[in-house]
Protein backbone atom coordinates (compact mmCIF):
# COMPACT_ATOMS: atom_id res chain seq x y z
CA UNK A 1 0.00 0.00 0.00
CA UNK A 2 1.38 3.52 -0.89
CA UNK A 3 2.30 6.26 1.18
CA UNK A 4 1.65 10.09 1.33
CA UNK A 5 6.06 9.96 1.47
CA UNK A 6 5.56 7.69 -1.12
CA UNK A 7 3.58 9.91 -3.45
CA UNK A 8 5.69 13.14 -2.25
CA UNK A 9 8.77 11.54 -3.42
CA UNK A 10 6.87 10.08 -6.81
CA UNK A 11 5.68 13.65 -7.78
CA UNK A 12 8.86 15.44 -6.52
CA UNK A 13 10.90 13.41 -9.01
CA UNK A 14 8.46 13.67 -11.85
CA UNK A 15 8.16 17.33 -12.23
CA UNK A 16 11.88 18.12 -10.82
CA UNK A 17 12.58 21.10 -12.27
CA UNK A 18 9.39 22.35 -12.85
CA UNK A 19 8.14 25.76 -11.85
CA UNK A 20 4.07 26.44 -11.57
CA UNK A 21 2.48 29.55 -12.66
CA UNK A 22 3.87 32.05 -10.31
CA UNK A 23 7.47 30.52 -11.19
CA UNK A 24 7.72 28.72 -7.82
CA UNK A 25 8.97 25.00 -7.95
CA UNK A 26 5.86 22.90 -8.71
CA UNK A 27 5.83 21.02 -5.39
CA UNK A 28 4.80 23.96 -4.00
CA UNK A 29 1.61 24.09 -5.77
CA UNK A 30 0.76 20.03 -5.38
CA UNK A 31 1.89 20.65 -1.42
CA UNK A 32 -0.82 23.38 -1.20
CA UNK A 33 -3.14 21.33 -3.11
CA UNK A 34 -2.15 18.00 -1.10
CA UNK A 35 -3.07 19.77 2.12
CA UNK A 36 -6.13 21.13 1.13
CA UNK A 37 -7.56 18.38 0.14
CA UNK A 38 -6.13 16.66 3.01
CA UNK A 39 -8.40 19.04 5.42
CA UNK A 40 -11.15 18.34 3.11
CA UNK A 41 -10.99 15.35 2.98
CA UNK A 42 -10.74 14.70 6.96
CA UNK A 43 -13.86 16.87 7.09
CA UNK A 44 -16.30 14.49 5.02
CA UNK A 45 -15.04 11.63 6.79
CA UNK A 46 -15.21 13.20 10.17
CA UNK A 47 -17.84 15.20 10.05
CA UNK A 48 -19.94 14.16 7.23
CA UNK A 49 -19.22 10.88 7.67
CA UNK A 50 -18.69 10.23 4.13
CA UNK A 51 -16.61 7.01 2.47
CA UNK A 52 -13.50 8.93 1.49
CA UNK A 53 -9.70 8.17 2.70
CA UNK A 54 -8.14 11.38 3.46
CA UNK A 55 -4.65 9.45 3.38
CA UNK A 56 -5.30 8.18 -0.44
CA UNK A 57 -6.84 12.02 -1.16
CA UNK A 58 -3.96 13.62 -0.37
CA UNK A 59 -1.67 11.41 -2.38
CA UNK A 60 -3.86 11.49 -5.62
CA UNK A 61 -3.65 15.83 -4.90
CA UNK A 62 -0.11 15.33 -4.76
CA UNK A 63 -0.17 13.58 -7.82
CA UNK A 64 -2.66 15.13 -9.79
CA UNK A 65 -0.80 17.13 -11.91
CA UNK A 66 2.04 14.12 -13.48
CA UNK A 67 0.08 12.65 -16.25
CA UNK A 68 -0.73 16.01 -17.25
CA UNK A 69 2.83 17.57 -17.00
CA UNK A 70 5.48 14.66 -17.11
CA UNK A 71 5.91 11.66 -19.30
CA UNK A 72 4.74 9.65 -16.47
CA UNK A 73 1.25 7.49 -17.11
CA UNK A 74 -1.63 5.34 -15.10
CA UNK A 75 0.87 2.10 -15.47
CA UNK A 76 3.90 4.20 -13.94
CA UNK A 77 1.18 4.97 -11.31
CA UNK A 78 0.32 1.57 -10.92
CA UNK A 79 3.72 0.25 -11.16
CA UNK A 80 4.72 2.48 -8.33
CA UNK A 81 2.66 0.67 -6.52
CA UNK A 82 -0.15 3.62 -6.38
CA UNK A 83 -3.73 1.91 -5.89
CA UNK A 84 -6.90 1.38 -8.57
CA UNK A 85 -8.48 4.48 -6.31
CA UNK A 86 -5.45 6.64 -6.51
CA UNK A 87 -5.17 6.22 -10.03
CA UNK A 88 -8.84 6.25 -11.26
CA UNK A 89 -8.73 9.82 -9.36
CA UNK A 90 -5.58 11.61 -11.10
CA UNK A 91 -6.47 9.97 -14.40
CA UNK A 92 -9.85 11.75 -14.07
CA UNK A 93 -8.56 15.32 -12.81
CA UNK A 94 -5.95 14.92 -16.01
CA UNK A 95 -6.67 17.30 -18.91
CA UNK A 96 -7.47 14.86 -22.09
CA UNK A 97 -5.28 14.59 -24.95
CA UNK A 98 -7.65 16.34 -27.00
CA UNK A 99 -8.90 20.02 -26.63
CA UNK A 100 -11.87 20.50 -24.58
CA UNK A 101 -12.97 23.50 -22.75
CA UNK A 102 -12.31 24.09 -19.10
CA UNK A 103 -16.22 24.19 -18.39
CA UNK A 104 -16.67 20.68 -19.98
CA UNK A 105 -13.74 19.33 -18.31
CA UNK A 106 -15.42 20.38 -14.50
CA UNK A 107 -18.63 19.12 -15.98
CA UNK A 108 -17.34 15.88 -16.38
CA UNK A 109 -15.27 15.80 -13.67
CA UNK A 110 -18.30 16.14 -11.61
CA UNK A 111 -20.38 13.58 -13.93
CA UNK A 112 -17.86 11.46 -12.44
CA UNK A 113 -19.23 10.89 -8.81
CA UNK A 114 -16.13 10.55 -7.32
CA UNK A 115 -16.07 12.79 -4.56
CA UNK A 116 -12.20 12.49 -4.09
CA UNK A 117 -11.46 14.04 -6.80
CA UNK A 118 -14.13 17.01 -6.35
CA UNK A 119 -12.20 17.50 -2.89
CA UNK A 120 -8.68 17.90 -4.84
CA UNK A 121 -10.04 19.68 -8.05
CA UNK A 122 -11.94 22.17 -5.39
CA UNK A 123 -8.28 22.33 -3.68
CA UNK A 124 -6.23 22.87 -7.02
CA UNK A 125 -9.20 25.52 -8.29
CA UNK A 126 -8.93 27.20 -4.96
CA UNK A 127 -4.74 27.34 -5.59
CA UNK A 128 -5.19 29.18 -8.45
CA UNK A 129 -7.15 31.72 -7.59
CA UNK A 130 -4.43 32.96 -5.12
CA UNK A 131 -3.64 36.26 -7.12
CA UNK A 132 0.50 35.72 -7.35
CA UNK A 133 -1.03 32.47 -9.59
CA UNK A 134 -2.75 34.82 -11.97
CA UNK A 135 -1.20 37.81 -13.81
CA UNK A 136 -3.41 41.03 -12.55
CA UNK A 137 -4.49 41.22 -16.67
CA UNK A 138 -6.41 37.33 -17.03
CA UNK A 139 -9.52 38.48 -15.35
CA UNK A 140 -11.19 35.42 -17.32
CA UNK A 141 -8.61 33.07 -15.69
CA UNK A 142 -9.63 34.52 -12.28
CA UNK A 143 -13.68 34.04 -13.65
CA UNK A 144 -13.13 31.03 -15.32
CA UNK A 145 -11.50 28.95 -11.43
CA UNK A 146 -14.01 31.14 -9.64
CA UNK A 147 -17.09 29.62 -11.50
CA UNK A 148 -15.72 26.08 -11.36
CA UNK A 149 -14.76 26.45 -7.95
CA UNK A 150 -18.28 27.35 -7.36
CA UNK A 151 -19.91 24.19 -9.55
CA UNK A 152 -16.93 22.29 -7.52
CA UNK A 153 -18.57 23.12 -4.25
CA UNK A 154 -22.15 22.85 -5.23
CA UNK A 155 -21.62 19.18 -6.51
CA UNK A 156 -19.39 18.34 -3.44
CA UNK A 157 -23.04 19.40 -0.89
CA UNK A 158 -24.58 17.08 -3.09
CA UNK A 159 -22.79 14.11 -2.04
CA UNK A 160 -22.97 15.10 1.45
CA UNK A 161 -20.70 17.27 1.86
CA UNK A 162 -20.58 20.02 4.32
CA UNK A 163 -16.97 21.71 4.59
CA UNK A 164 -15.73 25.06 2.62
Amino acid sequence: MSTIFDAHTFALTAHAGQLDKGGEPCMRHLERVANAALARAGHARLVDDLDVDPMQVMQSALLHDVLEDTPCTASDLRAAGFGPAIVRTVTLLTKPTTRVAYSERITTLIAADDLPAILVKMSDTEDNLVPTRIPPSATFLRERYATAFARLREAAAARGYTGG
